[in-house]
C-alpha cells in the first residue's frame, strides 16, 4: 500500500541510520544500504518521518512530528518522501503488485550481455582486492604527510617545481610537443597509469587516517587504458566536511608530489634515459592532475571536491534534476514543484555547474567516439561510434523531448508553450530554409605566374638572391655545392677512364680481346654513372625559368646553410596580371561553377569583383600557399606530410577566379583574403547531411 492508501510500507531491516553533516545549519542523516554499499542523506524533515515510519499511518506521523518538533509537514511531504524512499530501495515490498514491480526494477537494472557491453566498453571497473589490511598496517608510515608540516613540504616542492620549469620553460614545452608521437603517449600512458597507483593509495590512506573502511581497489578501464580505482564510500559517515574533502584531495596531492619529485629530478640530472624518463613521469602527472583530476565537470576528484565544498551530496543527480526541472519551467511553466528547495545562491552555482557540463560532456563524448573510431578498425569503429553519440549525446536529448511531449502545458498550451515552440520553429526554419546562397572559401591574391623554388639536390649554399630581386630568365637563384656530387663525379671519372684504357689495350693486345666486351660495357656504365653525377650536379643551380621576382625566402636562410632535398627557398613571381586562388571545401564542390560571380575582400576590407575560371576536379594533396596554412596562422588546418609538405586536414578544391568586369591589374605581392562566391542556395540542416555522408563515404572507401 501506498501513503496515499493510508498504511505505509515496512522498511528494510538490514538498514543502518548515523548522523551526517550540518547543512545550512540543520543536522543530517545518513542511511547506509549494505545490499547497494552505498549512503542516503537524509535532512531534518525526513529523519523525522523517517524516525516515526513504524506508525505506518500518515496521520499518525504528522501528528507525532507536530506535537515533538517545531516542524508542520504536511501529508504531500509523507507522500513525497515514500516515493523517494521506494525508489532509493528502502522500504520491504507487503504485496503481490509490489513484489512484482521491484522485480521488474531489478529486471531492468540486470541488463544484458550485449547492453553491458555498450555501456562499459569506454569505462569498465573489475575489483582486485580488499586493501583494508594493507592500508591499515601501511598507515604509521605516510601519517606524517597528512599533518600541517607534511602539507607545507610538499606544496614547498610544487613551487620548488615549478619554478625550475618556467626557468627552462622552452626546453620543457618543446619536449612536451616531442611526446605527441605514438611512442610518446605510450610512454605517457604508462607513466600516468604509474602515479595512478600513488593517487589511489592516496586516497585510500586518507579515509584510513580517519577510521573509515576501504573495501575494495582494481582496475578501472578508461577508454580501453587500465588504471586504478579505490572504493572510499565509507567516507559517507563522516561529520566533518574538512575529512572529507582532505579524502577528495589525496589523490591529487599524491599525484603533485610524484610530480614535484619528477621535476626537480628532471632540472637537476644530466641528459640521459633517466632525466627522459622523469620527464615523461612530471609532464604526464603534471597533465592528469590540471586537465583530468581537478575538473569537476566529470565525476573526478575535482566533482567531489566541489560537492562537499558546496556540502551538496549526489550533486550531479540533483543538479541536472533541479536544472532540467527549471528549464522546463523557463520554457513551458507547468508550474510544478521543485524537486527540492534550495537557497537562492546554491540554485545559481548548480545551475551554472550543470549547464556547463552539459556542454562539456557533449563535445568530450564526441571526442571520444571520434576516438573510439580511430582506435579499431573502420566497420566497428563506426558502429562503436555511432553507439557511443546515440547512448551519450542523443538518448538523454530525445528523453527529455519526452518528457517535454507529457507536460500538461504541452498538451495543452499556455502562452509560455506557444513561445517555445514559436522559437523552436523559428530554429527550425533556420536549419531546413535555404537561404545561405554564397559559398566563402579562403583565398590568396597573386600573380597569375609564379613557382615555388626547391632544391632539387641536398647541398651547402654557396650563393643566393635577396628578398624581391628582380631577375632575368635564365638567372641562377640559389647557388649550392655537395662533397658528395663532388665525389661521385670524380669517382666516376676515374672509373670511366680505367674502363676506357682497359678497352684500348685490348684492342691493340690480340690475348685481351676476349675481354673487350666487358671493358666495352664497364665503359659505358661509367659513362652513365658520370652523366648522372653531372646531372645531379647541375641541379644544384636553382635558375628562374622566367623574368620577375623573388619572395617568400625563408628568413633563416643563409649562405652556408645545408639544404634539404625538396626543401622551400622560396617564389618567383612574375609581374604581370594577378588571379586568385581558393579552397572550397568538399561539401560546397557542387555549388561552385566557372563562371559564377565573385568577390575578394582583402584584410583591409578593400573588395575585388572576379568570377570562376577554373574549379579542379581532385582535391588539393599538398597546400602550396603556406600563407593559408594554420602553420602560419591561416585559415586552413594542416599537418606535416612527407618531404615536410602540408596536408590539409580536409578535402579542399581549388579554384582559380579572374577578374569579373576587368582583368586584374599586375602584382608582385601576395594578399591574403576571402573569396565569396555566388551559388545556389542551400539549407544548414543540408550543408550538415552532406559533410557527414561525405565523410562516412570518405573514411569507408578502402
Amino acid at each position: 500500500m501506498t501513503a496515499a492508501a493510508g498504511v505505509l510500507p515496512p522498511l528494510r531491516e538490514d538498514l543502518t541510520l548515523t548522523p551526517g553533516p550540518l547543512s545550512e545549519g540543520q543536522p543530517t542523516w545518513s542511511i547506509y544500504d549494505p545490499a547497494r554499499h552505498r549512503f542516503v542523506r537524509l535532512g531534518w524533515l525526513d529523519f523525522e518521518i523517517l524516525s516515526r515510519w513504524g506508525l505506518r499511518a500518515p496521520d499518525a506521523i504528522l501528528a507525532a512530528i507536530a506535537a515533538e518538533t517545531t516542524l508542520r509537514p504536511s501529508t504531500d511531504d509523507i507522500v513525497r518522501f515514500a516515493k523517494f524512499a521506494r525508489g532509493a530501495g528502502l522500504l520491504q515490498a507487503t504485496t503481490a503488485a509490489e513484489t512484482q514491480q521491484m522485480a521488474a526494477e531489478r529486471a531492468f537494472e540486470r541488463k544484458s550481455a550485449a547492453s553491458w557491453l555498450v555501456h562499459n566498453y569506454l569505462f569498465l571497473r573489475l575489483r582486485l582486492v580488499n586493501p583494508d589490511r594493507f592500508l591499515t598496517a601501511a598507515l604509521p608510515l605516510v601519517r606524517w604527510i597528512f599533518t600541517r608540516a607534511g602539507m607545507i613540504g610538499i606544496a614547498t616542492l610544487g613551487v620548488l617545481a615549478l619554478f625550475l620549469i618556467s626557468r627552462d620553460w622552452e626546453r620543457y614545452s618543446h619536449s612536451l610537443i616531442e611526446q605527441t608521437t605514438l611512442d610518446g603517449l605510450i610512454q605517457m600512458g604508462i607513466a600516468i597509469s604509474f602515479a595512478k597507483v600513488f593517487h589511489e593509495l592516496g586516497h585510500g590512506f586518507a579515509t584510513k587516517l580517519y577510521g573509515c573502511r576501504v573495501p575494495s581497489m582494481g582496475i578501472a578501464f578508461l577508454v580501453m587504458w587500465p588504471v586504478l580505482w579505490t572504493d572510499t564510500t565509507d567516507a559517507w559517515r563522516l561529520t566533518d566536511r574538512r575529512q572529507r574533502l582532505v579524502i577528495d584531495s589525496a589523490g591529487m596531492g599524491a599525484e603533485i608530489l610524484i610530480a614535484a619529485v619528477a621535476s626537480i629530478a628532471w632540472a637537476v640530472l644530466p641528459d640521459g634515459p633517466t632525466r627522459s624518463a622523469m620527464f615523461v613521469l612530471s609532464s604526464s602527472t603534471w597533465l592528469l592532475t590540471l586537465l583530468v583530476n581537478i575538473s569537476p565537470l566529470m565525476r573526478f576528484d575535482g566533482y567531489y571536491i566541489l560537492s562537499d565544498l558546496l556540502d551538496f551530496p549526489n550533486l550531479q543527480e540533483r543538479g541536472f534534476a533541479y536544472t532540467r526541472w527549471l528549464m522546463r519551467e523557463m520554457l513551458f511553466r507547468p508550474n510544478v514543484a521543485p524537486p527540492e528547495q534550495l537557497p537562492p545562491h546554491l540554485v545559481r552555482v548548480i545551475v551554472t555547474w550543470s549547464i556547463a557540463t552539459w556542454i562539456y560532456r557533449f563535445f568530450l563524448f564526441m571526442g571520444i567516439a571520434v576516438l573510439v573510431y580511430h582506435l579499431t578498425f573502420k566497420v566497428l569503429g563506426v558502429v562503436l561510434m555511432v553507439i557511443e553519440i546515440w547512448f551519450f549525446v542523443a538518448r538523454p536529448i530525445v528523453k527529455e523531448f519526452g518528457v517535454w511531449a507529457k507536460l500538461p502545458t504541452v498538451r495543452k498550451p499556455n502562452r509560455y508553450t506557444w513561445g517555445t515552440l514559436a522559437l523552436l520553429a523559428l530554429l527550425m526554419l533556420a536549419l531546413l530554409v535555404p537561404w545561405r546562397g554564397r559559398v566563402d572559401a579562403p583565398a590568396l591574391l597573386r600573380a597569375e605566374r609564379q613557382m615555388v623554388l626547391m632544391a632539387a639536390e641536398p647541398g651547402r649554399l654557396v650563393s643566393m638572391v635577396s628578398e624581391k630581386a628582380r631577375v632575368t630568365e635564365g638567372q641562377v637563384l640559389f647557388r649550392m655545392d655537395s662533397v658528395e656530387i663532388d665525389h661521385d663525379i670524380a669517382a666516376a671519372r676515374a672509373q670511366l677512364e680505367a674502363a676506357q684504357a682497359e678497352q684500348t689495350a685490348g684492342t691493340y693486345n690480340p690475348e685481351r680481346r676476349r675481354a673487350q666486351q666487358a671493358a666495352l660495357a664497364r665503359t659505358s656504365e661509367a659513362g652513365a654513372a658520370l652523366a648522372r653525377s653531372e646531372s645531379r650536379a647541375s641541379s644544384l643551380e636553382v635558375t628562374a625559368p622566367f623574368a620577375g621576382e623573388v619572395r617568400d625566402i625563408p628568413t633563416d636562410l643563409r649562405v652556408g646553410a645545408q639544404i634539404r632535398r625538396l626543401e622551400r627557398l622560396g617564389v618567383l613571381v612574375a609581374a604581370d596580371s594577378s588571379v586568385v586562388e581558393a579552397f572550397v571545401s568538399e561539401a560546397d564542390l557542387d555549388r561552385v561553377r566557372p563562371g559564377a560571380a565573385a568577390r575578394f575582400i582583402q584584410v583591409d576590407g578593400d573588395t575585388l569583383v572576379l568570377k570562376v575560371a577554373e574549379v579542379a576536379h581532385a582535391s588539393t594533396r599538398a597546400l602550396e600557399v603556406i600563407e593559408l596554412a594554420s602553420t602560419h596562422e591561416g585559415p586552413i588546418s594542416v599537418r606535416r606530410g612527407a618531404q615536410n609538405t602540408l596536408v590539409p586536414e580536409h578535402a579542399l578544391y581549388r579554384v582559380l577566379l579572374v577578374g569579373g568586369e576587368r582583368p586584374l591589374g599586375t602584382t608582385t605581392s601576395r594578399t591574403v583574403g576571402t573569396v565569396v562566391i555566388d551559388a545556389p542556395p542551400r539549407s544548414i540542416a543540408d550543408i550538415i547531411y552532406r559533410r557527414a555522408v561525405a565523410l562516412f563515404l570518405r573514411e569507408a572507401s578502402p
